[in-house]
Order: C-alpha cells, then sequence, then structure tokens
C-alpha cells in the first residue's frame, strides 16, 4: 500500500496535469469544429466551436493560477 504523504503530495500536480491537458484538448477541438464544420453555413457548429475554445481558455487560466499558488505553510 502507498504512503499517504507522498499520495497526497503527488496528486496536485496530477490534477493540474489533466487539467493542461484538457484545457489544451478542448481548445484544439474547438479549432477543428471552428474550421472544419463551421466553414458551411452551420451557425449551431460555429458556436459550439467558440464555447470549447473558450472553456479551454478559462481552463488554462485556472491552470496557470493554480500553478502560481504556493502551498500552505506547515
Amino acid at each position: 500500500m502507498e504512503d499517504p504523504k507522498t499520495v497526497v503530495k503527488q496528486e496536485p500536480r496530477k490534477s493540474l496535469v489533466i487539467l493542461f491537458l484538457s484545457a489544451v484538448y478542448s481548445i484544439i477541438i474547438g479549432a477543428v469544429v471552428l474550421i472544419g464544420l463551421g466553414s458551411g453555413n452551420s451557425q449551431m457548429a460555429e458556436g459550439a466551436g467558440w464555447v470549447m475554445i473558450a472553456c479551454g481558455l478559462a481552463s488554462l487560466v485556472y491552470y496557470i493560477l493554480a500553478r502560481k499558488q504556493e502551498p500552505p505553510l506547515k
């Protein structure tokens, strides 16, 4: 069984990596939807692309703010 102290120390780092990867994924998929499907006369696809890009950017901002946050003093 893993030591709880090492699990607690490594968990925030894993969460930040997942947050960063999901932000990048959302931005890329949003751009693909915007360029690929939004090129026709589909306003719904264009709106979905912008929403995905906005969510990805919000996640990226949250990731940057979480990385700058200092751990509490013990």
